[in-house]
């Protein structure tokens, strides 16, 4: 069996990519989860996106609400396991289901929705987890239009400015005392939860500081955590044989693990002619390879990824040439990084 770290670590590294706030979202909650400051329910994200938080998620379970429906199965991987479906839940059609998770959260990550509808009903969500003193942390871009729906919750006192570069982001009293005076963007305590991960691999992340104030994070993950099914019969074959898979037709999601732009490596397996003219898009943004490395393993796929638009889901999505895609079985993702560079 192929060792996919050992496979990347061979591969050339990636350049530059940028900012955007959930990559500090989950460096904080996932330091927070791990130190056990929360207690010991199950974090919960409230989104109207189909999202991931892969830091958070290598400290346990998080539950996710939507409120906007989303069409593609997602993963985690189970150790000695097949891979289990993310627990997601839609607010709209199973209200009471949402209501009995946040009241079982140990914290509470809202991202705001870029337009108005999801937001009335997310600023209903977070009321209610407020009410049940969950702590609560807000955030998103400044100008998105969802904001106004949460002034109420603002202005009563609820949640507090924190610090946070060019995002707008509020906690509650308590957590807005665990972020203290640096706010979101604690370099410190970004670097020592990313020395904890490596000494517990728990997950395989390399944090560094660069000379002119950045951070750069390389994340290598499992691929079938970033996978995304599209129709049940992909879904099906992915949960049964536990790999990241392309469809019949050479078709495949990859659910990114944070929406800022990112220099990403995938492994392609299995492909059977040149993988060069893929046809690859995110969002509006149709995307070519930066490089394709062709290796015993595979074909490397370097890729250098926009940031998500708000209010867009994190998919990518890959189509392979025809002739790549093998009659008797299918191609998948044998391993995957990404590397992203934060202001």
């Amino acid at each position: 069996m192929i060792d996919a770290d050992s496979v990347l670590a061979s591969a050339p590294a990636s350049p530059r990519a940028g900012l955007v706030i959930d990559v500090w979202v989950d460096l904080f909650a996932a330091a927070v989860a791990r130190n056990g400051a929360l207690g010991n329910g199950l974090p919960v994200v409230l989104t109207d996106t189909l999202r991931a938080l892969p830091l958070l998620e290598s400290q346990g379970p998080v539950g996710w609400i939507h409120a906007a429906p989303w069409r593609y199965q997602d993963y985690m991987a189970v150790a000695q396991g097949q891979p289990a479906p993310r627990l997601r839940i839609d607010a709209a059609g199973a209200p009471g289901d949402a209501a009995r998770l946040l009241r079982r959260a140990s914290l509470c990550l809202a991202a705001v929705p870029a337009e108005r509808a999801p937001a009335i009903q997310m600023a209903a969500l977070v009321s209610k987890a407020l009410q049940a003193r969950v702590p609560v942390l807000l955030y998103g871009p400044p100008a998105v239009a969802g904001w106004p729906a949460f002034e109420g919750i603002i202005r009563q006192g609820a949640l507090q400015p924190v610090q946070a570069s060019d995002a707008r982001v509020l906690a509650s009293a308590g957590l807005a005392g665990l972020l203290g005076d640096a706010g979101l963007r604690d370099i410190e305590r970004a670097l020592t939860f990313s020395a904890q991960l490596a000494r517990s691999r728990q997950a395989d992340l390399l944090l560094e500081r660069l000379h002119d104030g950045r951070v750069k994070l390389r994340l290598r993950i499992d691929p079938v955590q970033v996978v995304a099914a599209g129709s049940q019969t992909l879904a099906h074959h992915i949960a049964h044989e536990g790999r990241a898979l392309f469809n019949s037709r050479g078709l495949g999601a990859i659910l990114l693990p944070w929406g800022a732009p990112c220099q990403a490596r995938l492994l392609l397996r299995n492909v059977r002619a040149r993988v060069d003219s893929s046809a690859i898009a995110l969002g509006e943004h149709a995307l070519s390879p930066t490089a394709v490395d062709y290796t015993d393993h595979g074909a490397f796929l370097r890729l250098a990824i926009p940031a998500v638009a708000p209010g867009q889901d994190a998919l990518l999505h890959l189509s392979l040439p025809r002739d790549a895609v093998p009659g008797d079985g299918f191609c998948d993702i044998g391993a995957a990084e990404f590397t992203v560079e934060t202001a």
